[in-house]
């Protein structure tokens, strides 16, 4: 060990000459001394070094692994009749869905409109009419029982109408019948 100090009292000698130490720095710290620097250097090489065959085993691996994060990886597989199945089938729905395009393309002219633009702006006088219209339905509901039980209520009075009328109409009737001259006949 004591070549190792000697050492070291050579290059803290060294470090003055090159590097003076400053005054605000303690005589005990560490942080100027080359000695200490190349001591930390030496850990972190040998801590990197230490994970050094986990990474060249990801080296290794990684052309394989590029293989399976290609997005054609695997497209050789699939046989051109599958493919031509599988897009038979998509036929229809992609067919739909040209439609819906072509129908929202022809709506776009509706929809850049400045009146659709200006929803945002009327927003809170939508949602005060909104409120104002479900009130009057409301009571337009409420109007529309009350006017059913009324007309219930007259049919019901016309019909007991009917009725007495029927039984007048039967009763003069009747009366009438009563009151016709009766034939004597002679025997």
């Amino acid at each position: 060990m004591d070549s190792l100090d000697v050492l070291e009292k050579r290059i803290a000698a060294l470090e003055l000459q090159v590097l003076p130490k400053n005054p605000n720095f303690a005589s005990d710290d560490k942080t100027q001394e080359i000695t200490h620097l190349l001591l930390l250097t030496q850990t972190m090489i040998s801590s990197a070094l230490s994970c050094r065959e986990a990474i060249t085993s990801i080296l290794q691996h990684m052309t394989t692994i590029n293989e399976y994060l290609d997005p054609s990886n695997g497209e050789n597989e699939l046989e051109v009749e599958a493919k031509r199945h599988y897009l038979l089938e998509l036929y229809p729905e992609l067919k739909d869905t040209v439609k819906l395009i072509s129908t929202f393309e022809s709506l776009t002219p509706y929809t850049d409109s400045s009146s659709i633009i200006k929803v945002t702006e009327l927003t809170d006088k939508l949602e005060s009419l909104a409120v104002s219209n479900l009130k009057i339905f409301e009571e337009s509901q409420e109007v529309t029982k009350k006017t059913v039980s009324a007309l219930q209520q007259y049919n019901d009075i016309i019909s007991t109408i009917k009725v007495l009328f029927s039984q007048l109409d039967k009763a003069i009737t009747d009366l009438e019948v009563a009151l016709l001259p009766k034939f004597v006949t002679e025997e």
